[in-house]
């Protein structure tokens, strides 16, 4: 990675001070950046940024001379391919090439001798939720408009239908458009998971709809011919014509795909296209987490998911007609051994030729919502429960239930209130021509309530752990001087040096107390939120780029991460979780204020371990719930400690089972850390 150079991204917990080599006198405000310039003969080749604009009317469509494109790769390179591309966005977190060496005799002896396989997981396909172009009915394909208010409110829904059934995802696939990174940033923020893998890739952006994109489906289907238009949408081999590459919306132009050749950048799909594309990400990444026992969350979109649906029940080319995607109601497979479906029992929420169920009946929720829409414009005090997209704690199991109870009353009041002849509106999923999901016992999908004339197509201290904001009872500091880069000329030119961009997170309401935190997981204050945006909005102002961003598995730091991200529009981008850039494990200090520890141990004691180098405060007991082992979500990804003999004799005792468990740290110097 560094060997290319490219401009780096790191959103640290850890002290800055071990990253940049310097020990004392240093402190690092909340959210402020120090970026580390590599020599000039190092350049990184700029590229165009194009942002989704207001869709564009409907004018006469030209059609160059288009090639068939066909990636005729064999099953090794589809392979090869898929796993270069998955390296960029793995967790880097893996056993030392020493370690790996070792052991392969072992994994070799493994593959020959025969052993019984692991319980496949589950797979989750939700399809993002609606998108601003979703609610005008615009043709999208990979243009990139972002979440509506009720593209949140449908994606903290979906999490909390997982965590009402039990369901808790190990990974999570996306594609690289924001409306599903922010989706799946939705999700696991409700599911309080934002720790967990997220890959984005191509391979899961919705169809192209080449020369159609940005046109208003009403449009173009009185310019062409509904008849014309339902069959782009619908069929499976269909392709609409292809966009040049002078289009505005033409991926080639954008650099989240310069990773991507040339020819696989399609300027048009046909629904057989988009399976294609995407069966190389099943076979070799999704399934095999499947088979290894991982629950596999894929949020994607409709024609994609369509796609991985074809494949997966081996649905034939006129039934796949018939198939389509709701917008945030997940969608579950089950597997046997053999990584074949399961087949749900009867009275399941399944989809006509599949074998996947619902986790609640499509429709009720979007009904639900518009009827609070229109009470809270009909009933005086009425206030309907909008989503906050900024600052929020992290959700507890409990709040999320109680939400989820909330919003099944409102759907079960629609339900039982609405036309049960009504027929669907066209909610712009492909599949059944538009028409919704049709349920195995041919029940339509709840009808949403809508009018058919207008039918939708402070100056808190930083962490004093950290820094040096408070000093000792009685003793006067002199504050640490700060270099700040003076801000550019709006327009300024973008950076092309290599660069590695430092940021600390943003304040949470520990830094607030003043209480050591280490590998304690509170999220980011309000105030923590609005300095991991102003540093974003700086990064954007001085004309900064990245590939790839670095942060650690604390829930600050990655939403610090995404807020900066956010900011400067580049979600996209892959975001490397390692529990390397952790803060310092405070031991047995975690949780407590300076006068606590002050008043236990004394304030020269408190000096040493704040200031000194090498100095390690007390250890953290095993049954400790700051003991980072004690966090089981996260463990199961670190392998790259070594084995605790003492601690896997004693868990092993206790479960009755073998327990392997490694050394997590029990408290660390700043030289450990």
């Amino acid at each position: 990675m560094l060997s290319r150079l490219p401009p780096l991204l790191i959103f640290v917990t850890a002290a800055v001070a071990a990253l940049t080599g310097t020990v004392t006198s240093f402190n690092v405000p909340s959210a402020t950046f120090i970026p580390s310039t590599f020599p000039p003969s190092h350049r990184i080749q700029s590229h165009v940024r194009l942002s989704a604009a207001t869709p564009r009317s409907t004018e006469k469509i030209e059609v160059e001379d288009f090639e068939e494109y066909a990636r005729c790769m064999s099953p090794r390179e589809e392979r090869k391919r898929i796993q270069s591309e998955s390296r960029e966005y793995a967790v880097i977190d893996e056993r030392p090439k020493w370690q790996r060496a070792l052991l392969a005799p072992i994994k070799l002896t493994k593959k020959v001798l025969p052993k019984s396989k692991a319980k496949p997981g589950a797979l989750i396909l939700l399809r993002c939720g609606e998108s601003t172009w979703n609610a005008n009915q615009t043709f999208t394909g990979w243009a990139d408009p972002d979440l509506t208010t009720e593209g949140y409110r449908e994606c903290e829904h979906a999490a909390r239908l997982l965590l009402a059934q039990g369901y808790s995802p190990d990974v999570v696939y996306t594609s690289r458009l924001k409306r599903a990174v922010r989706s799946a940033w939705t999700v696991l923020a409700e599911m309080d998971s934002q720790y967990l893998p997220v890959y984005k890739s191509w391979r899961l952006n919705e169809r192209s709809y080449g020369a159609l994109t940005g046109l208003s489906k009403k449009g173009a289907a009185q310019e062409l011919g509904a008849d014309v238009v339902q069959a782009w949408r619908n069929s499976l081999k269909a392709r609409p014509p292809p966009m040049k590459k002078t289009d505005p919306y033409y991926p080639g132009n954008d650099p989240r795909y310069s990773d991507i050749d040339e020819e696989d950048i399609p300027r048009t799909e046909s629904l057989l296209d988009c399976q294609e594309r995407a069966r190389p990400l099943w076979e070799y990444k999704i399934k095999k987490d499947i088979e290894r026992g991982e629950n596999v969350l894929v949020i994607a979109h409709t024609n994609t998911l369509r796609g991985l649906i074809k494949q997966i029940d081996g649905i034939n080319d006129d039934d796949i007609q018939e198939v389509s995607m709701p917008n945030g109601v997940p969608f579950v497979y089950r597997f046997d051994k053999e990584m074949n479906p399961v087949k749900p029992g009867q009275g399941s929420l399944t989809q006509v030729h599949t074998s996947g169920t619902f986790l609640e009946k499509p429709g009720l929720l979007k009904a639900a919502l518009k009827r609070q829409k229109d009470w809270a414009q009909l009933v005086p005090g009425y206030e309907s429960s909008e989503v906050d997209t900024g600052a929020k704690r992290v959700t507890t199991l409990e709040k999320s239930l109680l939400k989820l109870r909330d919003e099944q009353t409102v759907e079960a009041l629609v339900e039982e209130a609405g036309d049960k002849n009504a027929v669907a509106e066209d909610e712009g999923a492909d599949g059944n021509m538009g028409l919704g999901v049709r349920l195995v016992n041919g029940t339509p999908q709840a009808a949403a309530f809508t009018d058919q004339e207008s039918e939708r197509w402070s100056d808190d201290p930083c962490e004093f752990e950290e820094g040096d904001f408070f000093g000792a009872s009685g003793e006067a500091e002199e504050p640490v001087p700060l270099t700040v880069v003076p801000l550019p000329d709006e327009g300024s030119d973008k950076q092309e040096d290599a660069v590695v961009v430092l940021i600390r997170h943003g304040r949470t309401p520990h830094n607030n107390l003043g209480l050591f935190t280490g590998w304690e997981d509170p999220p980011l204050a309000d105030d923590g939120v609005e300095d991991a945006k102003n540093a974003g909005r700086l990064l954007k102002r001085h004309g900064f780029e990245f590939d790839v961003v670095y942060t650690s598995w604390l829930t600050r730091a990655i939403q610090t991460a995404w807020y900066v991200m956010d900011e400067i529009d580049c979600l996209w981008l892959p975001m490397v979780k390692s529990w390397r850039l952790n803060e310092r494990m405070y031991g047995a200090l975690t949780g407590k204020s300076k006068a606590m520890v002050a008043n236990e141990y004394g304030e020269e004691q408190l000096k040493k371990w704040r200031r000194g180098f090498a100095i390690r405060p007390p250890p953290t007991s095993s049954y400790s719930l700051s003991y980072p082992g004690n966090d089981y979500r996260r463990t199961k990804y670190v392998k790259d400690l070594r084995i605790s003999w003492s601690e896997t004799f004693v868990r092993s005792l206790e479960a009755r089972k073998l327990q392997v468990h490694r050394k997590f740290p029990k408290n660390e110097s700043l030289k450990d850390c």
